[in-house]
């Protein structure tokens, strides 16, 4: 009923929008004025080409439904020229105004013979005594207004006045004189006309000084960041270099055309790099981190991946305009939130260092020799041996995705990323698409029982190994069927699982992750209600983070306790 709703909604609404187009209200109209008999004063509108539907179709071709001519008031009219003088009169009427507005040639008139009379190119509008078109019966017409801007592909070329008129403003409100020496100086610039956030104030001055060849494109260092200009950069300079890559009322291609190097269309991994050692040298919350050059390097590549995760669907290293507008959470927003949290813990979205500590921590754990690659027998251990062999070789064959490590048989650690993203929250877009080619063995765009029974006979294995009880695969096919709903039962397509998400993330843990198994089997509702209601806003992904770090940290703190006892001791 919902559906049905909507589709008259929609329709509703197309109607009134073809119905507000003046041509349409002189078709109407003329409508009426047949139907009524008066066609004593009548006005032939102009041929149109977006209305040529409605002159009226060659005879023996059907007419558009819902056009005067299908509802046959133009051809009754004309029919009924021997019932009367009024009929007579329409006739008369009719011929006057069709030899004043020739219409394009008719099967008869190009030899060939029909059976039916021409049809008459469109019906004649009549005028009041003011010449003005008469209105709509029940009240006048309204033209709705537009409600739809295409989004720009670039910023304008020039800065508007208003935009130029701020930066003068705060030009003077600072009492520049000479020109902008201090990144300091450009700030309120950036986060008060940009609307950019204020980790953009430090890149943007480096980009401006590359941008007039004050220093050299490759120094990046912490004094060539965070120093004065040499060269002053006065109000026309800021504005040239703004021309082309700031549109103020589109936060979404100023950050675009910022990020990215001038002379591509897309954002690169490289295009991140000094933003994210903006934000390593200036946010208070990274304070910690600033005399380990290692560990901010993996946070550097855990945030750009987490980003990359999210925009580059395709997997091919580079995120377009298209994609920024497409998918969430925003990662525009989330920079700018770093402006109001000193505590980066509390950004949850890509820049969060609990989500870094514990992706790094659980690598370090698997990677057993310290390469910074796993192979298979690292990755079986994973969440204590949780995943079956079946589920690691599918990884390692690289069908869910390609590996980025460039060694043969190993996962690099962004590989290991994406693959630690996709596990723990398996509602995601990512996460489902992920495992759908996973178990899709044969790559024919559907999951069957055969292939499903593949992976469960390893889980039965291992629960009759620790003597859990197992549960016959019909009974699971169909729970699954059940929980999914597919269109055709036993066949689970990808749009299957979008559509119930919510429970898509439970069939395919129940085939690769023996602990997400026994845990979906003796699961307990009421907590896992009130963990949702505890925190709303977690996704599954948030909520594992927040756990793994207290055990990592409660590890931590058990082992200082030991190594203090052991020192006493001594």
């Amino acid at each position: 009923m919902a559906a049905s709703d909507l589709v008259k909604s929609k329709l509703d609404e197309f109607f009134w929008e073809w119905l507000c187009l003046p041509e349409s209200q002189k078709i109407v109209r003329q409508s009426i004025q047949y139907a009524k008999g008066d066609s004593s004063s009548l006005e032939t509108p102009a041929p149109s080409p977006h209305f040529s539907a409605f002159r009226g179709a060659p005879a023996g071709r059907p007419s558009p439904p819902g056009s005067p001519l299908s509802r046959g008031l133009i051809r009754d009219t004309l029919s009924t020229s021997d019932s009367g003088s009024s009929a007579t009169s329409a006739g008369s009427d009719w011929q006057s105004a069709s030899t004043a507005a020739p219409t394009p040639s008719s099967p008869r008139q190009s030899g060939q013979q029909t059976g039916s009379p021409a049809t008459p190119a469109a019906p004649p509008v009549r005028a009041d005594a003011a010449g003005a078109a008469r209105a709509l019966p029940g009240g006048e017409s309204h033209v709705i207004p537009r409600f739809w801007w295409p989004k720009r592909s670039r910023p304008s070329d020039t800065l508007s006045p208003e935009t130029r008129n701020q930066i003068h403003d705060h030009f003077v409100k600072q009492g520049i004189t000479d020109g902008i020496r201090t990144y300091q100086q450009l700030e309120p610039i950036v986060t008060e006309v940009f609307n950019l956030s204020k980790y953009f104030v430090v890149p943007i001055f480096h980009k401006i000084k590359v941008f007039y060849d004050i220093i050299d494109s490759s120094a990046k260092s912490k004094a060539a960041l965070l120093n004065p200009s040499p060269v002053p950069i006065n109000e026309q300079m800021l504005i040239s270099w703004c021309q082309g890559k700031i549109q103020t009322d589109d936060l979404v291609l100023s950050f675009f055309y910022v990020v990215k190097k001038e002379h591509n269309d897309w954002i690169e991994r490289e295009d991140f790099s000094i933003f994210l050692m903006t934000i390593l040298l200036t946010h208070p919350g990274l304070d910690f981190l600033r005399e380990t050059q290692e560990f901010q390097d993996r946070y550097a590549d855990t945030v750009i991946s987490r980003i990359f995760f999210v925009y580059d669907q395709k997997d091919v290293g580079r995120i377009y305009l298209s994609s920024l507008r497409r998918y969430k959470p925003s990662v525009i927003e989330t920079w700018k939130q770093l402006a109001e949290h000193d505590d980066i813990k509390m950004v949850r979205d890509y820049f969060s260092y609990e989500h870094f500590y514990v992706i790094y921590c659980t690598f370090w754990e698997l990677d057993s020799d310290h390469d910074f690659l796993l192979d298979k027998d690292d990755l079986l251990k994973y969440d204590g041996h949780a995943l079956s062999r079946r589920t690691v070789d599918r990884i390692f064959s690289e069908t869910p995705t390609k590996f980025t490590s460039a060694v043969p048989g190993k996962m690099g650690y962004e590989d290991f990323l994406r693959f630690l993203l996709c596990d723990q929250d398996r509602q995601t877009d990512r996460s489902m698409e992920y495992w759908f080619h996973m178990f899709d063995l044969d790559g024919d765009g559907c999951i069957r029982d055969h292939e499903m029974k593949y992976f469960y006979e390893e889980q039965v294995q291992r629960m009759e190994c620790l003597n859990y009880d197992t549960i016959p695969f019909a009974d699971i096919l169909c729970q699954m069927n059940d929980m999914i709903s597919p269109k055709s039962e036993g066949q689970f397509r990808l749009r299957d699982f979008k559509k119930r998400r919510k429970f898509a993330g439970t069939f395919f843990s129940l085939f690769s992750s023996l602990n997400k198994f026994l845990a979906f089997e003796h699961r307990d509702p009421f907590q896992a209600r009130q963990e949702q209601l505890d925190n709303p806003s977690y996704s599954d992904w948030d909520r594992w983070c927040a756990d793994e770090y207290l055990r990592l940290a409660m590890e931590e703190g058990e082992d200082d306790d030991n190594n203090r006892g052991m020192g006493d001791d001594g």
